[in-house]
Parts: C-alpha cells; sequence; structure tokens
C-alpha cells in the first residue's frame, strides 16, 4: 500500500483544500474534522464522513437523514470525503447543500453559512496508473457478471471467475479492490472465504466510470418507415456470420421503457468486419450527416461475452425485436447514463430495476 494510500480523509481532503487559492483547511481538534477559513475571515468546522464511492442512493439516504435530524440551524457541517461521485449524485448534494470532496477528479464543494466554495482542483487528481483493478476490458467483465448473476447472492472466487471468464487472480483482484471501497462485504477466511455486494449502486457508478468510453463510431443511414421499422431491420446482421449486439439508449430502452419512440440505434459488431460490410447488409450507406444508425467496433470485442437474445416480456413487443441480439443491463446502464438527449432519464429507470428487483 502506498504512503499515500494511509491517508486518513482528513488529512487528503485537506491536502486538496490547501491547494485553493485563498483557503486555509487543516485538520480539526476533534477527529474526524476539518477547520476550513476562507481569506483569513472567520473559521468553519466539518464533519468528515468518509464514503469510498459515494452513490446515488447512499447519497439520498443520508440526505434524508440530515433533513430529519432536527433544525438546519442547530446541525454540524457535515463535508463527505469520497474518491468519486456521478454527475447525479452530486447534484442532489448540490440542492440540499450538503459538502463534499473527491479525491480522483479534484471536485470540491463546501456550503456553509459565510462560505462558499465550488471548484476543481487541477493536479489534485489521483494517478490513474496508481489504481489497482481498474474497471475497465476483463476487469469490467467481473463488474458486468457481479451485476447480472450475484446482486442477492455469496460471491465465490472460483465461481466469479468461470462465469466471468477471467483468472482467478484478476477476479481476486478485483474483488480485493471492491471490498476495500466498501462496495463488498466480506465474510469469512481463507477457503472459506466469500463475498456479497453491498452498494451495487456505488459498483455501477465505479463500472461507469472507468470502463472505457469514447469509442470512435460510424454513422450509416438506413431507409425505413418508422423507427421500429429500422430495428427490424438490424438482424440482417447475421449474414456477416459474425456476433453484434444492440447497444446505448435504444437498449437500455428495451430493457427500461421510458421514451415513446425508438432511439436511433447503436449496434457494437465483431471487429473483424468494417462498417462498410455492416451498411451493405442493411441495405444503407455510410454518411457524414443524417445518420439514422451508429457502429460501434472495439478491438477487444469484449461487449459481446454477455450479450444475449432479446426476449420481450410482453405480448406488446412485437416482432420488430424479433432475433435482436442485446447487451446486458448493466453494460447498456453504462453505455447510456452519459449520453445526449434523454438518454440518462432512460439509464436511471434501468438503473431502479436493476437495482430493486434484481437480475435473474
Amino acid at each position: 500500500m502506498s504512503p499515500s494510500a494511509k491517508e486518513s480523509a482528513t488529512e487528503w481532503v485537506s491536502g486538496i483544500l490547501q491547494r485553493v487559492e485563498g483557503l486555509d483547511a487543516h485538520p480539526g481538534s476533534v477527529p474526524d474534522s476539518l477547520s476550513v477559513t476562507a481569506n483569513g475571515g472567520r473559521q468553519t468546522t466539518f464533519e468528515i464522513l468518509s464514503i469510498p464511492i459515494l452513490s446515488q442512493e447512499k447519497a439520498d439516504e443520508l440526505v434524508r437523514a440530515w433533513q430529519n435530524s432536527g433544525p438546519s440551524i442547530d446541525r454540524p457541517n457535515r463535508l463527505i470525503a469520497t474518491q468519486q461521485s456521478s454527475l447525479a449524485t452530486r447534484e442532489l448534494l448540490r440542492i440540499n447543500g450538503i459538502s463534499w470532496v473527491e479525491r480522483r477528479t479534484g471536485i470540491c464543494r463546501l456550503s456553509a453559512p459565510g462560505l462558499l466554495v465550488d471548484v476543481k482542483v487541477e493536479g489534485a487528481k489521483q494517478k490513474e496508473s496508481a489504481i489497482r483493478a481498474r474497471l475497465r476490458d476483463r476487469s469490467g467483465l467481473v463488474a458486468e457478471i457481479l451485476l447480472l448473476n450475484f446482486l442477492h447472492k455469496e460471491i465465490r472466487l472460483t465461481n466469479l471467475a468461470k462465469q466471468a471468464h477471467v483468472s482467478t487472480a484478476l477476479a481476486s483482484r478485483v474483488l480485493t479492490r471492491l471490498a476495500g471501497l466498501k462496495l463488498l462485504d466480506t465474510h469469512g477466511a481463507g477457503p472459506h472465504r466469500f463475498w456479497k455486494i453491498s452498494n451495487a449502486g456505488g459498483l455501477l457508478d465505479l463500472w461507469a466510470t472507468e470502463e472505457q468510453s469514447g469509442v470512435p463510431s460510424t454513422g450509416i443511414y438506413v431507409w425505413s418507415r418508422s423507427p421500429q421499422e429500422l430495428l427490424k431491420k438490424i438482424p440482417q446482421l447475421n449474414e456477416l456470420n459474425g456476433r453484434w449486439a444492440l447497444a446505448g439508449t435504444a437498449a437500455a430502452n428495451l430493457y427500461a421503457p421510458t421514451l415513446t419512440t425508438s432511439p436511433d440505434p447503436i449496434i457494437w459488431i465483431e471487429s473483424r468486419f468494417s462498417s462498410r460490410q455492416a451498411a451493405t447488409v442493411l441495405g444503407g450507406e455510410i454518411v457524414d450527416k443524417g445518420a439514422n444508425l451508429q457502429i460501434l467496433q472495439s478491438k477487444n470485442d469484449l461487449v459481446f461475452e454477455n450479450a444475449s437474445l432479446w426476449v420481450p416480456t410482453n405480448a406488446a413487443a412485437d416482432l420488430a425485436t424479433q432475433n435482436l441480439r442485446i447487451i446486458s443491463r448493466p453494460r447498456a446502464y453504462i453505455e447510456t447514463i452519459n449520453a445526449a438527449g434523454r438518454g440518462p432519464e432512460v439509464a436511471q429507470n434501468l438503473r431502479q430495476r436493476i437495482i430493486s428487483n434484481g437480475i435473474s
């Protein structure tokens, strides 16, 4: 463990805040407290609450607990020390006047009587190279399988590695990290050790942040009478004799119907095929503007590991979704939460289904 990893939350928070011009921050006179002074003015003391990964669900729980703790004038100033949080979590904290500092991003917001700090401290970010078992590529597969198959079950190392198609060594590193971030609870020891997910929302947020994004896409225009008609054409990709899967907001909207019309599809296809081949099979053409379908490709093709044939949950899902292959629910979430338009709204609905109901 590196020296920086041994720092208390109060120490690393004060270290980040010291970088803000005009701000003086140092550990307070009692444990887990921080004293902050802006421009030589009045000193403000914060209680520090350390939560490595602050999920929306945990933030909402804290907001409600603090609101029920008595009149605001009598409440102590509280500051959450976290490694990172999502955009939705930050907005929830902001509108409720709760302070927080993120170690991995350098984002700081302090709100108290006579004090308001809202900055992103450059140079304070934790180096990515210092983070072991980041949830991307094959480590991301471990997170995906955890969310797919182990939300309410005991997690055994060999079973997890087998289902995720990774080595036990890699699965062990991921489990150790997630337990250290308090996303998993550890039970027992030695060969009898097992884990249980204690913060599914935090695991979703962490994977969404760390899985590689920004994969280049190719726009294709395929003539169709409607978005539903376009969905019917997508299974023609089977002519390529390779793997493909519906992705992004279109996939998330099937899992958690939110939009009244189907969004323009995003499709993953195997890297051994060209986008032009896909366009030809679909009877379309590659275009710079006016595309109604996007093609994504990744050299490792790991997105297909847990893709499956879409099974409609009701009779209303007609022939438009027959023979349609689709990425997993958790992957649809992480691809949609930061998408344009109403994508994040669809993602939030899908998130609730994943966390509240589990996935069999």
